[in-house]
């Protein structure tokens, strides 16, 4: 049996259609598992019109976000495999049975994906819009190194709506971890990766709602945005963890500081630096390449393998340390008030500049009043 779980929040309008694809799956052995996280709109009353046996609905009093309700979800769940629905997408009728057939025949696949065909609102095709989006969820198969490093470099690509996983590998890695509230599922499928091989089945088949307004999770805003390289960041640190050490050598020994790295020390100094150095490209991600590195000189000797393996001084340490790494709040509001005088200044700059250029062009017609008076006496005179 696939245990399907859908987690809700105010999707009045859309989660019928979601839960009438599911419905119409030619694969009948499932259950659905719908979790509404606090819905303040018509929500609950559209769900409380389905009769069907095979689902089961849980309305929690407050919303906790998708983390939170999906755990809950995960919970309850009797199947064999667990499939993630969302409450806007849509799953063409065959979904469920051609992934499960997968999953019957590969044993050592741990989980299945598909590729998705960009809706939107209304179900209509929005992939002319947005060729980005198209091409991101557009993946071929990859080997579990080739998947960790891709992750690792780049980020996501994997559709959430199209996921089957087997339980077992839930069972064993756990379910999406509370911090995250923008790439929880990557950070599920690190972890699942790390375990055991994915495949994405080359068709689409979910319709993955994309909106052009700021109505789905995924929606890019600025603070979305910026939580987003935040937890990029953070789960980044946390793949280098969560790797053995041989594992990092197949991954990312390719971007080893020192090639030759393969001891313990060396290994831990070479996380510190992939933290370090790919955090360099954005602002203040220094910090945690440096946490990490204070963590290994602690090791005895470590100071020694620095200095002789990847040719570093304490001192170069000492120096990029010695750059800002946090900002407070009361910098913050200085930051603040130095933006505000800055736009001030910048409108009475153009202002003076409008008034001098007025002045100037006065100043030439003034000063020129004298060749014009000549000039037209002998256009007169011709």
């Amino acid at each position: 049996m696939v245990s399907i779980v859908l987690c809700t929040y105010n999707r009045e309008k859309s989660i019928g259609a979601s839960i009438d694809s599911i419905l119409n799956q030619t694969y009948k052995e499932w259950e659905l598992i719908i979790v509404d996280d606090g819905s303040t709109d018509g929500t609950r009353k559209k769900l409380e019109e389905y009769q069907d046996k095979r689902i089961k609905c849980i309305f929690l009093p407050e919303n906790s976000y998708y983390c939170y309700a999906a755990n809950v979800g995960i919970g309850e769940v009797a199947g064999e495999y667990v499939a993630f629905a969302t409450s806007d997408d849509i799953w063409e009728t065959h979904k469920l049975e051609k992934q499960i057939a997968y999953l019957t025949e590969h044993p050592e696949c741990g989980a299945v994906f598909s590729k998705v065909a960009l809706i939107g609102e209304n179900g209509e095709s929005v992939e002319d819009k947005h060729p980005d989006m198209v091409q991101l969820f557009d993946q071929k198969n990859r080997s579990r190194t080739e998947w960790l490093r891709r992750f690792w470099n780049i980020g996501n690509c994997l559709s959430h709506p199209s996921s089957v996983v087997r339980k077992s590998v839930l069972d064993e890695i756990g379910g999406y971890d509370l911090f995250y509230a923008q790439l929880a599922d990557f950070e599920l499928w690190i972890r699942i990766v790390l375990k055991c091989d994915i495949h994405v089945l080359q068709e689409k088949l979910v319709g993955y709602r994309w909106y052009s307004s700021k109505k789905q999770i995924s929606a890019p805003t600025e603070e979305k945005m910026l939580r987003s390289m935040n937890e990029f960041f953070s789960i980044k640190k946390r793949l280098l963890e969560l790797m053995s050490d041989e594992q990092l050598i197949e991954v990312l020994g390719s971007q080893f500081r020192n090639p030759e790295s393969s001891t313990p020390i060396e290994l831990e100094f070479e996380r510190a630096f992939l933290l370090m150095e790919k955090g360099a490209e954005y602002s203040r991600y220094d910090i945690f390449g440096l946490q990490k590195m204070e963590e290994v000189l602690r090791i005895p000797g470590a100071a020694e393998v620095l200095k002789s393996h990847f040719h570093i001084r304490l001192q170069d340490l000492y120096y990029k340390n010695g750059k800002k790494h946090y900002i407070d709040e009361a910098m913050t509001k200085r930051l603040e008030s130095l933006e505000e005088e800055n736009v001030r200044i910048r409108k009475e700059l153009e202002s003076y500049q409008r008034e001098y250029a007025s002045v100037v062009q006065s100043n030439i017609w003034r000063a020129t009043k004298p060749l014009r008076v000549v000039l037209d006496r002998i256009k007169r005179k011709n």
